[in-house]
């Protein structure tokens, strides 16, 4: 019998022929664990692929968005610092460039507040209820927007939906007190003392059990007091 050689061209194929140890093998999984992984093994490269992708874009989505965001802030803080003309034109540059931006939702409030100034009270309504409707009501910016809307429709001596929109301040925390002043006011614009005589009753009555504010409470009283002589 001939000694076997390690250059054996028969032996060196059996061994091209054995199957190296894998990197599963090593990590001491269970049969069951390697067995899947193993006849999955193309879904769960492409799953994998998608998650690396995914977390890249996310990662690069969100550098973008804190660039775009300090951007807008950046261009909101430089229009607001002009005047005139120029500062309507820098702010509707911003409502453009940087549209779903806090500093975009701010852009558009200030036009809003800049039409009223200028007695364009319809054109002020507008710009506050764009905005309203692109935020949530947990925002801290829905409350003054509701306001800015009644304010505008009050100046537009637009009392139905003036009285509507004092009507959802009321219950807007923070707001109460121009609800329901607002809601009285307008219903004595159009005359109708004893319906606003009994909206400053009721927001009296709201004090019970709170800090009062003695200057606003001395007012609804006296307002409450000429509506009753009035009677």
């Amino acid at each position: 019998m001939s000694e076997k050689s390690a250059f054996n061209p028969n032996q060196l194929e059996e061994k091209l022929h054995v199957e190296p140890e894998g990197v599963l093998d090593q990590l001491n999984l269970s049969a069951g664990i390697v067995k899947f992984i193993r006849k999955n093994k193309i879904i769960l490269q492409i799953s994998i692929i998608v998650v690396v992708i995914a977390v890249v874009t996310g990662s690069l989505y969100n550098s973008y968005s804190v660039k775009r965001t300090k951007d807008s802030a950046s261009s909101f803080s430089i229009s607001m610092e002009a005047t005139g003309e120029n500062k309507v034109k820098a702010l509707q540059q911003v409502v453009t460039d940087y549209s779903g931006t806090a500093s975009a939702f701010w852009a558009s409030t200030e036009l809003g507040h800049m039409a009223m100034t200028a007695g364009e009270y319809k054109k002020a309504g507008s710009y506050y209820t764009e905005v309203r409707n692109k935020i949530a009501e947990t925002n801290p910016m829905f409350g003054l927007l509701t306001f800015g809307i009644a304010q505008s429709e009050e100046a537009d001596k637009n009392y139905s939906s003036a009285s509507a929109t004092y009507l959802t301040l009321k219950g807007i925390a923070g707001y109460e007190n121009e609800g329901y002043m607002g809601m009285a006011r307008v219903l004595e614009a159009q005359g109708k003392n004893q319906e606003a005589l009994a909206i400053y009753e009721e927001y009296m009555g709201s004090f019970l059990g709170e800090e009062r504010n003695e200057r606003l409470t001395r007012m609804i009283q006296e307002k409450i007091t000429r509506l009753r002589i009035e009677k």
